[in-house]
């Protein structure tokens, strides 16, 4: 049988672009699932969201821990 388990992390998720020669760096907030099986790591999936998140944002958010939750459980694919 796999055990299987998956991880929540508040995590910001940091992207630097060029601009004009001189680097920028931003800051995301989001939450990062991390699948794990038999305790190797297999999957993650970052899932943002802001200080005033939308409805759109809960709703991502809520689907994407369902998934992880079916997973985990009953084995389900995780889109």
């Amino acid at each position: 049988m796999v055990e299987r388990a998956v991880r929540v992390a508040v995590h910001l998720k940091r992207v630097t672009v060029d601009s004009g020669g001189c680097p920028v760096s931003f800051s995301y907030p989001g939450l990062l699932l991390t699948a794990y099986e038999d305790g190797r790591q297999v999957r993650e999936r970052w899932v943002p969201f802001g200080d005033d998140p939308s409805e759109e944002d809960d709703e991502r958010l809520v689907e994407a821990l369902h998934h992880a939750v079916l997973w985990q459980e009953q084995g389900e694919a995780w889109t």
